[in-house]
């Protein structure tokens, strides 16, 4: 077995449904080995932030690295009751190494904004290159793949949201939404907007903030309305 990569100090990201856990390891991985040819890497962390109703910060839980098959490759589950398995846990989707924490800048929706080497100019220019686009629903479905009108060595998904409407009057007038862009040096792909969708929101569905996963940026978010975005490296 490949020893476990995580090791104490390090920080996960959970995402379960519409809850979301920041936690880090407050020891090492030891290996434990089961029937049927099946073992897992154990260790326990310590709740940093959370929107779960489950846990609180202080919280310490126990995580498992469950390895069924060696084609499988290795998934990360929260321990549940004494055995860790497809059954009775918590899977954590993904692991993401959040030890680096993002750079958030305010900038001009006019402005030119470099990201990952390539100049976008402004909000417009990002929306342009959007090949990959998520209705952020209450029912769960993949991205719309589009093609977009301007293509460079950055390629970008977008994530959108309609404004709230509560009468006719915003049903027949109201066309604001808010956005959310996460950018790549290859084409974007299903995981990448899955993850995006599953980044916790700080509300007005916005997903940049202080403690983002490291493999999500850059990201990109505008509320829908005045002209400021946010850029999170």
């Amino acid at each position: 077995m490949e020893k476990c990569k995580l090791k104490k100090g390090d920080r996960i990201y959970e995402c379960r449904y519409r809850e979301a856990t920041l936690t880090e390891l407050i020891e090492d991985p030891q290996v434990r080995v089961q029937g049927g040819d099946s073992h897992y890497w154990h260790w326990k962390a310590r709740v940093i932030e959370t929107s779960s109703y489950n846990v609180a910060p202080g919280d310490v839980v126990e995580y498992g690295i469950l390895e069924e098959a060696s084609h499988y490759g290795p998934s990360l589950y929260r321990q549940n009751v004494y055995e860790v398995g497809a059954d009775n846990a918590e899977r954590i989707l993904p692991p993401f190494d959040t030890t680096r924490e993002a750079v958030i800048k305010k900038v001009s929706i006019a402005d030119d904004v470099e990201i990952l080497g390539h100049v976008f100019h402004g909000l417009e220019d990002i929306r342009k290159h959007v090949e990959m686009s998520l209705y952020k629903r209450y029912s769960y479905g993949p991205a719309d793949e589009q093609k977009p009108e301007k293509t460079c060595e950055v390629h970008v998904g977008e994530m959108w949201m309609p404004y709230p409407c509560f009468d006719a009057d915003d049903y027949a007038n109201e066309d604001r939404t808010y956005q959310n862009f996460v950018f790549r040096d290859r084409p974007i792909t299903q995981d990448d907007m899955k993850a995006l969708s599953e980044l916790r929101s700080k509300g007005d569905e916005c997903r940049v903030s202080e403690l983002m996963p490291a493999e999500v940026l850059p990201v990109v978010y505008y509320v829908g309305e005045g002209g400021i975005m946010l850029v999170a490296m």
